[in-house]
């Protein structure tokens, strides 16, 4: 079995993944202690994300103790940190990062975390048959809209769902006959 790609994102109530100044909806904290990313770490064999998401995150202690500790990650963009932290692979390309992130996972799956462009990236495979979203309780106002035209959301339904004092968490699948 190969692996498939599980995307793992968030969005204000109004839909945007990021505010007009490109700060995320859901600060590190807000994903460290969301229970989710401990969750999604035990299933994935390998992560990707875009070189946005991992600069948005500021302080990207968690993220290698969440992922990079286990599995490898894979992050998209054209420049490379001078200090290329452990465990990180930075790479040009999503079609590069998810073939790259498929050989190190086995039959695990590569968790997409991130922003609309890994999102639209993800799905434009066909392979990422799960999206686990979350919706924070908070309204952006303007920003950077999570799905973008053309990304194909009508053909996944809510398979889970769970409440938190500061989001609704969703398990979206897609559909056997989409």
């Amino acid at each position: 079995m190969m692996s498939r790609l599980v995307i793992d994102a968030a969005a204000s109530l109004d839909g945007f993944w990021a505010d007009a100044r490109g700060r995320s909806v859901l600060s590190p904290g807000d994903l460290h202690g969301s229970g989710l990313s401990g969750r999604l770490a035990d299933v994935c064999g390998a992560v990707v994300m875009s070189r946005r998401s991992f600069d948005i995150s500021g302080d990207t202690g968690w993220i290698g103790e969440a992922y990079a500790a286990q599995t490898p990650v894979f992050v998209v963009g054209e420049e490379v940190p001078v200090q290329a932290m452990r465990g990180f692979r930075f790479l040009d390309t999503y079609s590069a990062a998810f073939a790259e992130a498929k050989a190190a996972a086995g039959e695990r799956v590569v968790l997409v975390v991130g922003e609309a462009g890994a999102l639209k990236a993800a799905m434009g495979t066909g392979e990422a048959h799960d999206i686990w979203l979350r919706l924070m309780a908070r309204r952006l106002g303007d920003g950077a809209p999570l799905f973008e035209d053309g990304i194909p959301v009508e053909n996944y339904f809510v398979s889970e769902m769970e409440t938190t004092p500061d989001a609704v968490h969703m398990h979206l699948e897609l559909r056997l006959d989409a």
